[in-house]
């Protein structure tokens, strides 16, 4: 095994993720052994060593510790999942088989275990909180059992986390593990790794579409606090009566809903199409394009509309499939959709079309090398993202977890006797931003063990006025 440094920092990592969390929190059916999870904790710090350690904050960048930290907590409370869960995420056997999205408001209050109950903490300073890269806190209920995986995000991304929580429960069926190795960006930048040639010619960045920090993005400290001071004057004023107050609810969309509007929309596609292209739009193109249609349609003509989202390029660094190491490997990307009025007057199929062909492009090596070298060439600074086109109104930012199988994931081994399935039911993961502000509009969208998606959303009243109608046959 490659020397573990006691303290390291990386050449290349996404800035933007410095001050935050991840909160990965997975509902699972039955009461699961306390005991026998902590033990699995402890094998899985003392195999990977880079889970033991902690965040550094006395520089920028951060840098991040290994260590053989458990940081492992638990509690039982007298409750049964449905009494506590922030999400009514039960359905009958007719609305997950339905062909119309569902809605489900974000439930608080007495009893409601929010994002800090499932911490055991509180989690709104800036870095104070973040601590342990990597922790879990396990809460009993009656009939099952929540696991929080508690994750700095500076020290990886959602597959990141998704790759140590599936290893942890690996190591409850007895599985072997990769051999765990030191991340290649402490001594490497990460751009000089990205293999290929590009298949695509491409427009300037300027008129691409894809660039990334070197257009949009602020440098220095002064900004960085002028946008700290601006979230929270737009989180908190609404308190007073100034502006309006984010909601966040969730919305179901059934497998057949998905599935007849991405083939609607490829139809329409194929059928307007030029001679010789053969543009295959994903799912989550189209229900990325359906959600902005949706959260725009109440909005003034005159916002410039850029959708952000998470690029991952890992696929493009050469990696051992024996070894196992954890660095971010995504950056947040704009797909340019010039003003809410030009957008309104395009389909969903339109809108699906545009973002495929902007994520097509932001896999052409040279755009990614283009990306990683200015992000190398700003580790020392502090860093905020800045709405394209100067709206903050028109910066929507979408992040699809559906890549992440987190609903394949079982947990009976740790079963205690006759008390459930051990089997994934929920999740309610998040980003926790620095203060818990929150991003508005913010989308996250999740598998559902049966097929669909749940669409966790953070809007304004004035967004959410677009899906009034949801009950309606889309």
């Amino acid at each position: 095994m490659a020397e573990w440094p006691k303290e390291y920092t990386l050449k290349t990592n996404e800035l933007l993720a410095q001050d935050c969390l991840t909160i990965v929190g997975l509902s699972i059916s039955g009461r699961l052994k306390v005991d026998l999870l902590e033990q699995k904790h402890r094998e899985l710090v003392r195999l990977w060593p880079i889970l033991g350690g902690e965040l550094v904050t006395k520089q920028t960048p951060y840098s991040m510790t290994t260590g053989s930290k458990v940081d492992f907590k638990h509690r039982t409370i007298d409750a049964k999942l449905k009494d506590v869960t922030p999400v009514d995420f039960e359905l009958s056997k007719e609305e997950r088989e339905g062909t119309n999205p569902l809605t489900r408001p974000y439930r608080s209050g007495n009893g409601v275990l929010t994002v800090d109950d499932l911490c055991f903490d509180a989690v709104a300073a800036l870095n104070a909180t973040v601590g342990s890269l990597f922790a879990i806190r396990v809460t009993l209920l009656q009939d099952a059992t929540i696991l929080a995986f508690k994750f700095a995000h500076f020290f990886v991304d959602g597959q990141g986390c998704y790759d140590i929580i599936e290893q942890y429960n690996n190591l409850l069926w007895g599985k072997s593990m990769p051999k765990a190795v030191p991340p290649p960006g402490i001594h490497t930048k990460l751009s000089s790794l990205i293999a290929g040639e590009d298949t695509l010619p491409l427009a300037s960045p300027a008129k691409g579409g894809w660039e990334y920090m070197r257009n949009w993005l602020g440098v220095g400290t002064a900004g960085w606090i002028q946008l700290i001071f601006q979230a929270i004057v737009n989180d908190y004023s609404p308190m007073v009566g100034w502006g309006e107050p984010g909601i966040e609810k969730h919305v179901y969309l059934p497998p057949m809903f998905i599935e007849q509007l991405q083939k609607s929309c490829q139809t329409e596609i194929d059928t307007a199409r030029p001679s010789g292209e053969d543009t295959k739009l994903s799912k989550m193109d189209v229900v990325n394009a359906w959600w902005l249609k949706r959260t725009y349609a109440n909005l003034r003509d005159s916002i410039v509309l850029n959708m952000g989202y998470a690029f991952n390029f890992s696929d493009r660094i050469p990696v051992d499939p024996s070894e196992k190491y954890f660095q971010g490997h995504y950056y947040g990307l704009y797909v340019p959709m010039d003003t809410v009025g030009d957008m309104k007057k395009l389909s969903i199929a339109q809108i699906a079309l545009k973002i495929r062909r902007n994520v097509i492009l932001a896999k052409q090596p040279s755009v990614i090398r283009d990306n990683l070298q200015y992000m190398e060439s700003i580790q020392a600074e502090k860093v905020i993202p800045r709405a394209k086109g100067g709206d903050n109104e028109g910066s929507p930012l979408f992040s699809a977890w559906t890549r992440f199988p987190f609903e394949r994931l079982n947990f009976s081994p740790a079963l205690q006797e006759n008390s459930g399935t051990g089997k994934f039911l929920f999740n309610n993961s998040r980003i926790v931003l620095p203060m818990n502000i929150s991003w508005k509009p913010k989308l996250t969208i999740f598998n559902d063990a049966t097929g669909g998606i749940w669409c966790q959303a953070m809007q304004l009243p004035s967004h959410w006025k677009g899906f009034a109608d949801i009950s309606q046959d889309e």
